[in-house]
């Protein structure tokens, strides 16, 4: 008899709740980070073969939003791990999150209808995923709600009833995953770098260096270990440092930055991060 389990993490409610149980109040999504997304997504998957009943686990889906034209750094990074598949909406104007929650329902409702699991762990309280348990569960799939502190302000009333279980996570699991301090983010809010030569001297490759140094300047071990593990794929930088580098580079130099100096910048910063890697 089907035992698998899979899991759904809503990366937005996850994150939101998680500042309002630890903080009291909702924080800027750059200024939280999760420590290690490795030991974050197998803590979870822990919790889902707890709460179901059974080690035989299908995948953990993890759903988040494009905040810029490519996955962050932290995206890509759970899209490489074993066993966890990334799954991206969009951002709006606004900053909410668009094609999250409809992503979220079909696949619950195809695992279900394909029989391919007999146990989900959903870790959101959004009542717009109503629909997915109640489908779900006439295919005899038992639906678990993973709630991020206290239920009662974190998950929809309505789409508690109709889960099968619910269970909480509480601060001090929440803070051994999570990094809450703005202090790793400081360095790349908005300082002003200032040329250390006259305009006339400056090259676009020493600018660039300046100005990947300042952004580099104060991040977590793990950010730079990240980052040079990115680039032993790929020569993008990930969006959340490369909108400041550029804009940087081009303060600095007082004038726009055509396309052969945004590469020329950017193959910058990818020196520099292995420099500080120990990489070549």
């Amino acid at each position: 008899m089907l035992s698998r389990v899979a899991t759904f993490v809503d990366a937005g409610y996850f994150f939101a709740a998680s500042a309002q149980v630890v903080k009291g109040k909702q924080v800027p999504r750059r200024s939280l980070r999760i420590t290690s997304p490795k030991e974050l997504l197998q803590a979870i998957c822990n919790l889902s073969k707890d709460i179901s009943g059974s080690n035989d686990v299908l995948r953990t889906y993890w759903y988040d939003a494009m905040q810029s034209s490519r996955p962050s750094l932290e995206q890509t990074e759970i899209a490489m791990l074993a066993g966890v598949k990334l799954r991206l909406g969009t951002l709006n104007s606004a900053g909410e999150q668009k094609g999250v929650d409809s992503l979220i329902v079909t696949d619950i409702i195809e695992l279900a209808r394909n029989k391919a699991v007999a146990d989900v762990i959903l870790v959101s309280g959004d009542e717009d995923l109503r629909i997915a348990v109640q489908v779900a569960q006439t295919y005899g799939v038992r639906v678990h709600i993973l709630a991020i502190g206290e239920h009662a302000k974190n998950v929809s009333q309505s789409l508690k009833m109709e889960s099968d279980s619910f269970r909480c996570l509480d601060a001090d699991w929440l803070i051994k995953h999570l990094d809450f301090t703005e202090s790793a983010q400081a360095s790349t809010a908005t300082p002003v770098v200032q040329p250390a030569q006259k305009k006339d001297d400056i090259t676009i490759e020493s600018a660039a260096s300046e100005v990947s140094s300042d952004l580099l300047k104060g991040q977590a071990a793990e950010v730079i270990v990240g980052l040079n593990e990115n680039f032993k794929t790929s020569q993008s930088v990930p969006p959340e440092f490369d909108g400041k580098l550029i804009a940087k580079t081009a303060l600095i130099l007082k004038r726009d930055l055509i396309g052969d100096e945004k590469r020329k910048a950017r193959g910058v910063f990818v020196k520099t991060v292995k420099s500080l890697s120990g990489g070549a």
